[in-house]
C-alpha cells in the first residue's frame, strides 16, 4: 500500500486502475454522456464487457445474489431512460459501504487472495473515496505498517466511516491583479498583517511582500487532500486572471491549514509521467540548436507530442487529459487505420508498448536492490553488466532458476519482494501475464480517451472519474512516450512501426522463434 500512495512510485509498481465502484459509478454516468452524445454506445458497451469480465475477480465485490443482479444490470446498455441504470444505482449504493469490510473478511478466509491484489483493492477504494495519496501514506506510517492485514483493513473500514472535515486553509498571495478594487470586499479576503500572522502561527515564514490571503472551507478526507482543493482552485483563479490585461495571480509557496495547525506546500502532487530517456540519451536540452527559420518549424512528431503532453503531470485537469490523450493519438494513428471513427486504436497499440517494457523495467529496478553477500557474489556479475538490458537479464536468469535474489534490507524491501513475486509469475508464463498487463493498461488508457470526449465535446470537468483517470493514466502515458523517445532517438524507429513489433512480440513471446523476456522491442 506504500507503493501504490506514494507519488515517487515509478510507473511498474503504481495504481493501472480505479476502483471497482468508481468503475460503477463511471458507468452510472456514461448514460448521460451517450446520451448528449458525447461518448459513443459502442464506446460505452466495450467498457461494459470488460467491467463484467473484471468484476469476477474482485472477491469483495458483493454476495452472489449481489453479483447476479449487477451482471444482469451490466448487460444492458444503461441508457438514460433504462431500468438497468436505475437498478445500477441502486446496488452501487448498497455495496459501496461494506466494501473493506468484507475485504477485511476475505483475507481470513482458507486460501485468501494475493496480498498485492488485496493491497491494490484497498488503496484505490481509498483514494477514490476522497483521500489523497499523501494522506494515505502518512496515516500508514502513523504505526500501522505492522498491523496485519486484517487489522490493517479493518482500521482502514473504520477510517471510511468517518464523515469528512471541514477544512480552513488559508492561501497567501504575492500577487493578485486589481486585488484592492477586486478581492479586498471579498468576505473570505484578509489583509496583509493579519495573513502573516497566521503564517507565523502556523510555523511558516512570511515572504516579503505578501499583500493579503483568501480563505476557503474545504470538505475533505484529509488535510492534503484540503489542499489539493484548494490548489485547483487556485489554478482556476490564474486561469482567469489570464483573460484580464496584465493579469497576474502568484500565490505563496506554502498555505495555513487552520484547523491542522500547519503551514504545508501549495501544490498538486506530480503525477508520475516521466520520459527518462531523454535525459538517458543526453537529449533533454537539445531542442533549438540549429539555426531556427520562424517560417519553417522543423519538429520531430515525438517533439510536437512531448509538448502536446507537457501538462501532464503539473497542469490543470482539462489540458492534461486533453494533452495525454491527443499525445498518444498524434504518434499510433493514421488514417487508414479501420478503428478510425473511434480513434482508440492508440490505446490499444500504447497499451503494448507499456506491456512489454514493464518486465526489463522490474527486473531493472531489482537489479539495483540486490546486497553484496561475498566474493563472486551476484553483485559482481551485476558490476560487470555494460547496460540496463544486461543487468535484466542476468535477474531474470537468476529467477528463472529459481533462486532466491538477495535483496537488500530497507523499507523498500517488501515491495522489491512483490515485485519478485510477479516477475517469478511472468516468467512461469509469459505470455498469459504480459497479456494480462496489456489488457489492464488498455482499459485505463480507453478511460482516458472517454475522459478526454467529456472534457472536450462535453465541455466539462466534472466527470466523476476524471481525476483518478490522470492519476492512474499519467505514468502510463509517460512510459508510453518514454519508449517512443527512445526509439526515436536511438533508432530513428517511427512511433507506429515501435508498436507493430511490441503487438508481434506480445503474439509470440514464449514461443522458439520469439523474443526474449528482456528483448520484447529492441
Amino acid at each position: 500500500m506504500l507503493d501504490f500512495s506514494s507519488t515517487r512510485t515509478p510507473w511498474p509498481r503504481r495504481l493501472w486502475d480505479v476502483s471497482s465502484f468508481l468503475a460503477l459509478e463511471e458507468l452510472y454516468e456514461a448514460g448521460k454522456w451517450v446520451d448528449r452524445r458525447v461518448l459513443s454506445q459502442a464506446a460505452v458497451d466495450w467498457q461494459r464487457h470488460e467491467v463484467e469480465r473484471l468484476f469476477g475477480a474482485d472477491s469483495a465485490l458483493g454476495s452472489k445474489a449481489f453479483r447476479r443482479v449487477l451482471q444482469d444490470c451490466l448487460r444492458t446498455t444503461l441508457t438514460v431512460a433504462g431500468d438497468g441504470r436505475r437498478k445500477l444505482r441502486h446496488l452501487i449504493d448498497l455495496g459501496r459501504p461494506g466494501y473493506l469490510r468484507r475485504w477485511a473478511a476475505c483475507v481470513t478466509e482458507t486460501v485468501p487472495a494475493p496480498p498485492e491484489k488485496v493491497a491494490r483493492a484497498v488503496t484505490s477504494h481509498l483514494l477514490d473515496s476522497g483521500h489523497s495519496m499523501d494522506g494515505i501514506s502518512r496515516w500508514l506510517r502513523d504505526g500501522r505498517l505492522g498491523l496485519s492485514a486484517t487489522d490493517l483493513i479493518a482500521e482502514a473500514a473504520g477510517l471510511l466511516a468517518l464523515p469528512p472535515t471541514c477544512w480552513n486553509v488559508v492561501v497567501p498571495f504575492t500577487t493578485l491583479h486589481g486585488w484592492e478594487e477586486l478581492a479586498a470586499g471579498l468576505p473570505h479576503w484578509l489583509g496583509a498583517r493579519e495573513a502573516e500572522q497566521l503564517m507565523l502561527s502556523a510555523g511558516a515564514k512570511p515572504a516579503a511582500g505578501v499583500i493579503g490571503a483568501l480563505a476557503y472551507e474545504v470538505e475533505a478526507r484529509d488535510p492534503e487532500r484540503a489542499l489539493e482543493i484548494v490548489s485547483d482552485v487556485v489554478e482556476r483563479l490564474q486561469a482567469r486572471a489570464r483573460f484580464a490585461a496584465a493579469g497576474s495571480v502568484t500565490p505563496f509557496d506554502t498555505a495555513v491549514v487552520l484547523n491542522h495547525g500547519a503551514a504545508m506546500p501549495l501544490r498538486m502532487p506530480a503525477r508520475g509521467a516521466r520520459v527518462l530517456s531523454l535525459g538517458a540519451e543526453r537529449q533533454l536540452y537539445v531542442v533549438g540548436a540549429e539555426p531556427q527559420d520562424l517560417s519553417e518549424r522543423r519538429r520531430s512528431a515525438v517533439d510536437e507530442a512531448l509538448e502536446i503532453a507537457s501538462a501532464l503531470n503539473h497542469g490543470p485537469l482539462a489540458p492534461a487529459i486533453a494533452g495525454g490523450w491527443s499525445a498518444l493519438e498524434s504518434l499510433l494513428t493514421e488514417a487508414r487505420d479501420p478503428d478510425e471513427r473511434e480513434r482508440v486504436v492508440a490505446a490499444s497499440r500504447a497499451a503494448a508498448l507499456v506491456a512489454c517494457s514493464w518486465p526489463r523495467a522490474e527486473l531493472t529496478a531489482l537489479s539495483y536492490r540486490i546486497r553484496r553477500t561475498g566474493s563472486g557474489d551476484l553483485t559482481e556479475r551485476l558490476d560487470r553488466c555494460a547496460s540496463n538490458r544486461e543487468r535484466a537479464a542476468v535477474i531474470a536468469g537468476e529467477l528463472e532458476q529459481g533462486r532466491p535474489l538477495p535483496l537488500e534490507r530497507s523499507w523498500r524491501r517488501r515491495n522489491d519482494i512483490a515485485a519478485v513475486v510477479r516477475m517469478r509469475a511472468l516468467l512461469a508464463d509469459r505470455a498469459g501475464v504480459l497479456d494480462r498487463v496489456r489488457r489492464y493498461v488498455e482499459i485505463s488508457l480507453r478511460r482516458l480517451y472517454r475522459s478526454r470526449n467529456i472534457v472536450l465535446h462535453g465541455g466539462s470537468t466534472g466527470g466523476v472519474a476524471l481525476q483518478a483517470t490522470l492519476r492512474v493514466t499519467a505514468p502510463l502515458v509517460g512510459a508510453a512516450l518514454d519508449r517512443l523517445t527512445h526509439a526515436d532517438l536511438v533508432a530513428g524507429v517511427p512511433p507506429l512501426l515501435l508498436a507493430s513489433r511490441a503487438e508481434t512480440a506480445l503474439r509470440m513471446v514464449g514461443d522458439e522463434m520469439g523474443p526474449g523476456i528482456c528483448d520484447l522491442i529492441e
